[in-house]
């Protein structure tokens, strides 16, 4: 059993839960609550589409029809397709780190917890649909650098961000020493996915299975706690 405690405190889980700013829909009279089943079903039904065509073969009439909502459905609870792909990745970086949440309720050493962290975010990066759909999104986002931005803050920087967060408060406790949080959790999530994530986008080898994961994650994490070991 994987176990991270309370080296990550619950204010960090918090921010990964970020929320979209959506503009008023038009479709729908004012205070009208929205179902969030269809939004659950529309998100789900995106995720799918976007994994499988990139995010320029989507469209918000597909998302519709596999939703088994209405395209005006879909538009009232995203206002493009931007808006869209932005909750999809969203709700991917929860959905990667919900389970470390509940982890956090056992006991454990801040080593269990990065590792913990570290495996969940190699199984993320080494997915085999994940480093398809990054091949075919970097041509889109290079076109388009505003939903670069969102794309990023979303997932890559959400994600640096609660690690971060869980780093920080490990300096405060001295247990390690890490004046800036946010270089330190660059260095770790480099030292945990070494060279795998351009290894598996030029297809010149395969994805690790779990027991690859977790040496090259226990290795890691072992290596940054030594380089960020606190002055005696």
């Amino acid at each position: 059993m994987d176990w991270s405690v309370q080296y990550i405190s619950s204010r960090f889980f918090r921010q990964a839960k970020l929320s979209v700013t959506l503009p008023p829909p038009s479709s729908r009279a004012p205070g009208r609550p929205k179902d969030p089943g269809k939004r659950e079903a529309i998100i789900a039904a995106a995720k799918a589409q976007f994994l499988a065509r990139g995010f320029a073969g989507v469209t918000m009439e597909a998302v519709a029809s596999a939703a088994n909502v209405s395209k005006m459905t879909v538009y009232g609870h995203f206002g493009d397709k931007e808006a869209l792909f932005e909750a999809v990745v969203q709700r991917t970086t929860q959905d990667v780190f919900g389970h470390i949440a509940d982890l956090a309720r056992r006991d454990g050493t801040l080593q269990e917890a990065l590792a913990a962290f570290g495996r969940s975010f190699l199984r993320l990066v080494c997915n085999p649909a994940i480093v398809a759909a990054d091949r075919s999104l970097l041509s889109a986002l290079a076109d388009n650098p505003a939903l670069a931005r969102r794309f990023y803050d979303a997932g890559p920087g959400q994600t640096r961000a609660l690690l971060a967060g869980i780093l920080a408060d490990a300096d405060a406790r001295g247990e390690i020493a890490a004046a800036v949080p946010a270089e330190a959790a660059e260095d770790l999530l480099s030292l945990w996915s070494g060279s795998l994530p351009k290894c598996l986008a030029l297809g010149v080898s395969d994805p690790p299975d779990e027991a690859g994961i977790a040496r090259q994650v226990s290795r890691a994490t072992a290596v940054f706690l030594r380089a960020y070991a606190p002055s005696r």
